[in-house]
């Protein structure tokens, strides 16, 4: 989990642009991306900049057999049949653009790509096994682009050792290791044991529209700098101590974004499951599986602290002045379970509670005091949105597809602010009361797509005023063990929302288009029920969170 409190907020800010939707990329055997901006709902003041476009050599998996070059590997031996790559010292080194279809075992060597800076590069991996014990298993130093084919059918396995001799300047530290731009596509499968840190790793961008790829690594499965781009593909991820996903650039406040369109993405193991500056899902199916955040939006000047440390922040920005009780001490509950109470929440009304000086408990107030640095809540009931550490280039934007998480610390977590506008979102955890189901500094704004968070109630956020769909944040009078399904009904037993979280639980967020004004609606949570009139785009009842009372 990084902290949200440390950010540093852009110095300059832009509106968000963007360059074509998901698409097939464009003809002919150019890898320049048609241009054309969109800007992203809700996403000004950063300035990143989400390239959506994939060009045709992303897409392209075909190529011209009789005219590449072709490379054996057999042990310690490789054999080369054509032009533009030479075997040397058990290593094989491509210094031309070309194709290059490689085959056999490698037991102890690597695949070197020191090309032109003009020069393409595609490699086919047609059932190859490569060791390199002290470095990368393919390095590509020098080229325009290099695509890296997985051949359908087959199966292909890249491994390294826990320990590298680097012998250069850069800092090699993945598998596959990049200092350009790297594609992978095709339908075959291929294995990655990263013994050292990364999986793949880019300086530049990661482009992923095709394969069947199981990686397991130490540090980051996949980290591209600049960003990491997912169209198509089936992506099994597994870190004992990093992240399934990451880009971040402290070098460039444009880039450092992660993008997915599509795809099949399952994170069985992980610290945070997607971390970049920007996070933006478009599609594809997405399970995570997280030891902290599921989702995080931080930039890389962003710090990182404890549970404690974040606990104790923002108790000091809620409560009292030298206030240093935790979270979970301000939230224990000893109510009975039972039948939570039957309550309208007028637009108006919110919580009483501890206030710091210069707010009076209103919602205008709130905002003043927020914006002298003191308290902000986002949403009826949860704290959120406003000056502490905002980071304006930071965001998370869900517009499709259907993700999953599972997190013991924030569930989605934005050191900026979450855009959501369609796709189907479900957030289990935390169960501890120093993390959050959603967890963001700017603002929640929801117009679309069906969103449900089952998580601890120590720090629950809910929703934006801002938004333009419904939504209910509410904390329970006691928990709920994992296995406890949460259901939404209407007045007349129909079910709106069904979901059973994986975590003990005390708080629940749900937004789904069917939520209109007015209406009467069902919250069921095992033996705890309660009736609901939505009076409010946000409506927030039930035992409140850190620092609030009723």
């Amino acid at each position: 989990m990084r902290t949200k409190f440390n950010c540093y907020i852009a110095a300059v800010m832009a509106s968000v642009t963007v360059l074509a939707s998901c698409g097939s990329g464009q003809a002919g055997n150019t890898d320049t991306a048609v241009s054309g901006t969109e800007t992203a709902s809700g996403t000004t003041g950063s300035a990143i900049v989400v390239d959506k476009e994939f060009t045709a050599g992303d897409l392209e998996v075909g190529y011209e057999d009789s005219t590449a070059t072709h490379v054996v590997l057999d042990g310690r031996n490789i054999e080369v049949a054509g032009e533009g790559a030479e075997a040397t010292d058990g290593n094989l080194i491509i210094s031309g653009e070309g194709t290059y279809v490689i085959s056999g075992v490698l037991d102890d060597g690597q695949i070197i790509v020191d090309a032109g800076d003009a020069d393409k590069i595609r490699i086919v991996l047609n059932g190859a096994s490569i060791t390199c014990a002290d470095n990368a298993a393919i390095y590509i130093k020098a080229a325009d682009k290099v695509f890296i084919t997985v051949a359908e059918g087959t199966e292909n396995t890249l491994e390294d050792g826990a320990e590298y001799v680097l012998d250069d300047e850069n800092n090699v530290d993945g598998v596959i290791f990049s200092k350009e731009d790297l594609t992978i596509n095709g339908s075959g499968t291929l294995n990655i044991n990263g013994n050292y840190q990364h999986g793949i790793a880019s300086n530049d961008d990661l482009v992923i529209t095709g394969g069947n790829m199981n990686i397991t690594a130490v540090r980051d499965a996949l980290n591209g700098k600049d960003c990491v781009k997912i169209k198509d593909g089936i992506l099994n991820l597994s870190v004992l101590e990093g992240n399934g996903i990451q880009s971040k650039n402290g070098d460039d406040t444009t880039k450092g974004y992660v993008y997915i369109c599509g795809g099949g993405i399952n994170i069985t193991k992980c610290s945070e499951g997607i971390e970049g500056t920007a996070i933006v899902i478009e599609g594809g199916t997405i399970d995570i599986v997280a030891e902290d955040d599921g989702l995080n939006a931080a930039s890389d000047t962003s710090g990182s602290s404890t549970d404690s440390d974040k606990a104790a922040a923002q108790i000091a920005a809620a409560g009292t002045p030298g206030d240093t009780a935790s979270a979970e001490d301000k939230t224990e509950s000893t109510a009975a379970e039972g039948a939570m109470p039957t309550k309208e929440i007028p637009s108006g009304d919110i919580p009483e509670r501890d206030m710091k000086p210069g707010s009076t408990g209103t919602a205008d107030s709130d905002a003043e005091a927020a914006q002298d640095g003191q308290m902000a809540h986002g949403g009826r009931g949860g704290f959120g949105g406003g000056a502490m550490g905002n980071d304006a280039n930071c965001y998370i934007s869900i517009t499709g597809g259907t993700t999953t998480i599972d997190s013991s610390g924030d569930g989605i977590d934005s050191n900026g602010s979450i855009y959501v506008s369609g796709g189907t979102t479900y957030v289990s955890g935390p169960a501890d009361n120093n993390n959050a189901g959603m967890d963001y500094n700017g603002s929640a704004e929801i117009t679309g797509g069906t969103f449900v968070v089952a998580g601890s109630s120590g720090m629950a956020q809910g929703f934006s005023e801002t938004s333009t769909q419904y939504s209910v944040l509410y904390n329970l009078t006691s928990s709920c063990d994992g296995g406890t399904e949460v259901k939404l009904t209407d007045a007349a037993g129909n079910i709106l929302v069904s979901y059973t979280p994986e975590k003990q639980y005390q708080s629940v967020v749900i937004s789904t288009p069917d939520l209109e004004k007015d209406d009467v609606y069902n919250l069921i949570c095992g033996e705890q029920t309660a009736e609901l009139t939505l009076s409010s785009v946000v409506t927030s009842n039930g035992q409140s969170g850190m620092n609030w009372k009723k």
